[in-house]
């Protein structure tokens, strides 16, 4: 009898602890603030792509290069600029058209010049800009891929969070159920007060287990929001992680699509390109300038101004010495084309290395789901042989905890197999610049 009162002063001393962890579970954010926001993948990437600062960015920058290949094309027509001055003095001067003293004067005029011959820098210039247009584009596809991959993974992870947090749940009904039977075996004699106290143990780490898991589901629902430009937590409607990866063509196809045309690639030639327009620019201060400029005068003592003139110039024009400006120029225009160069080559290679990476990363990871599958299936028979060997007295409760955490932990490893086996393949679809699985 009084081993029964040991042991019920412990199962209350526990039970206070356990009790008191459960009030240090966050209030979910539906009881605080009302029910989340809930958000498909599609919804996510959509918002994703409004919301990200380097997409945004990239976006700014195609802007950016296309009125640099308009300003490049409006260097090929000719300027124009209109002028007006009205003058007023104190002192009077004599006007001989009219013989009489003034001081006012008025004065209007329109110039123009077009530039005849540049040495060819116009159109290097021209080129330039549009292979910086290129390269903005390419730049501008990475990066939305970039933003495709990051919200893909946040979406899934807050979805994986969930996940873990029904295991957490299933472990602690698991253990309070164990407790229930420990207590019972107790009170008829066929136990020991240890497979009381260890069965408490086991159900106040499961609390715990439940209340990271929270933590975790608020944290990434969190970020969710921050993703998709929230204040606040944001739910994913998505209620599973997908069991394998979309069909995807051979390894050669994907690897050949990479290095014509991954976005990486795209903008690193791109760059290059423009890296060669750019040094051919750094040669044409070396030829002389050409410009027609012109203009027409009209100019008066009195409104409107009555007396006109006209002017036509040819001016041409070439440095002789300039402090060997054109010669650093030029330096510095092969050091940049060296390294573009090296850089397109470099990004050839790295796009073949990830695509096969990638490839390998989602064949093992395909092979984690179903190895983590099977896994979870055995533990569950485990667990069920040795709960009706515990309740004949055939196992101990060390026997029987170690079965429910392993059952836990196999659940839980599948469920972070199939959020790498997704991460895996919208990688690959970073690299490709192109979603696996469509046509």
């Amino acid at each position: 009898m009084a081993k029964r009162h040991g042991a019920a002063r412990v199962s209350r001393r526990l039970g206070i602890f356990v009790a008191g962890g459960a009030l240090l579970v966050p209030v979910p954010a539906a009881a605080q603030q009302g029910e989340p926001r809930v958000v498909t993948l599609e919804e996510t990437i959509r918002l994703a792509r409004g919301y990200d600062p380097p997409a945004v960015a990239a976006e700014a920058a195609v802007s950016t290069a296309q009125a640099d290949v308009l300003q490049a094309r409006g260097a090929f027509l000719p300027g124009i600029t209109a002028n007006g001055i009205y003058g007023n003095s104190s002192n009077q001067r004599f006007d001989q058209a009219t013989g009489q003293l003034v001081s006012e004067s008025y004065s209007a005029q329109l110039q123009g010049s077009l530039e005849l011959f540049s040495g060819g820098r116009r159109l290097a210039s021209l080129r330039a800009a549009g292979a910086g247009l290129e390269a903005a584009d390419a730049e501008a596809r990475a990066t939305d891929f970039e933003t495709v991959l990051m919200a893909t993974e946040t979406y899934y992870a807050a979805v994986a969070a969930r996940a873990l947090r029904d295991v957490a749940e299933r472990r602690v009904e698991r253990a309070r159920q164990q407790h229930a039977f420990a207590q019972q075996r107790y009170e008829v004699g066929t136990v020991t007060t240890s497979d009381v106290l260890r069965a408490e143990i086991e159900l106040a780490n499961a609390e715990l287990a439940a209340i990271e898991a929270e933590t975790d589901v608020r944290a990434t629902e969190l970020e969710l929001g921050r993703v998709v430009g929230a204040a606040g937590a944001v739910r994913p409607s998505a209620t599973q992680l997908p069991e394998r990866a979309p069909a995807r063509p051979p390894l050669d196809v994907l690897v050949d699509r990479a290095v014509r045309s991954a976005p990486a690639v795209v903008a690193a030639e791109a760059e290059a390109a423009s890296s060669r327009a750019t040094r051919f620019v750094a040669y044409t201060p070396y030829l002389p300038s050409i410009r027609l400029a012109g203009g027409y005068d009209w100019f008066a003592f009195e409104f409107p101004p009555n007396q006109q003139s006209w002017s036509l110039r040819v001016i041409a024009s070439l440095p002789v010495f300039n402090g060997f400006q054109r010669e650093a120029a030029v330096q510095r225009a092969r050091a940049f084309e060296r390294v573009a160069e090296a850089r397109a080559r470099d990004a050839t290679l790295a796009a073949r290395v990830s695509v096969e990476t990638a490839m390998q990363d989602i064949d093992l990871a395909e092979r984690r789901v179903e190895v983590s599958s099977r896994t979870v299936g055995l533990a569950r028979e485990d667990l069920r042989v040795q709960e009706e060997r515990y309740q004949i007295g055939a196992a101990t409760i060390l026997d029987l905890q170690a079965s429910q955490v392993a059952l836990a932990e196999a659940e839980a490893g599948e469920i972070r197999a199939r959020q790498e086996l997704v991460g895996s393949v919208a990688r690959l679809e970073s690299i490709l610049g192109e979603t696996i699985g469509e046509d």
